[in-house]
């Protein structure tokens, strides 16, 4: 598999766990946060573990992001994450109605209706049940997403609550649009 093709994957699988809903009883759900029932800004910094359980070689099946989340309540979610050295690879603004995706390391972009997403990824769902599921329900430090055979653990720090924030979104000319 080439590396651009290993990015690819990589990018659908981060979305998809970003992007799940509260159907499938596979999911653990549990956050620092989930006191924050009534928040109308957040801000935190994390660490994403992605891994792709059916691949037998553990070094080569965990994909390790860092990155900063944002989020205004019922409105956006806005998730930076960056792989080695810290330069940010994929950059993503999910609202009501649409997501786009930059991926930086490959200069490409999705731009697309969050229905038409969620109906292609095989997952009901809305901005509204995708916040509760990154916030969480427990009290343990970090949530848990699965969906067919990745698993993302993502912790959490820094987290901020209701202080206002941008949402900084530009997509370069140079830059490839793709489809799911």
């Amino acid at each position: 598999m080439n590396n651009r093709h290993r990015h690819s994957i990589v990018l659908i699988a981060a979305l998809a766990c970003l992007l799940l809903a509260s159907c499938t009883s596979k999911k653990k759900l549990v956050s620092p946060m989930a006191h924050a029932a009534n928040y109308e800004w957040m801000t935190a910094k994390m660490q994403v573990s992605i891994e792709n359980e059916t691949v037998s070689d553990p070094n080569a099946s965990v994909v390790d992001l860092t990155g900063a989340i944002r989020m205004k309540r019922d409105s956006t979610i806005w998730i930076s994450a960056s792989a080695l050295m810290g330069i940010e690879t994929v950059r993503a603004c999910i609202t009501p109605d649409s997501v786009v995706v930059l991926n930086r390391f490959e200069k490409t972009y999705l731009a697309e209706p969050l229905q038409e997403v969620a109906e292609r990824l095989n997952l009901p769902m809305t901005l509204k049940e995708s916040q509760s599921l990154l916030l969480g329900n427990g009290s343990s430090d970090h949530v848990e997403l699965h969906y067919g055979p990745y698993r993302a653990k993502i912790r959490y720090s820094d987290i901020q609550w209701d202080e206002p924030t941008t949402f900084p979104m530009t997509i370069n000319k140079n830059y490839e649009r793709m489809k799911l």
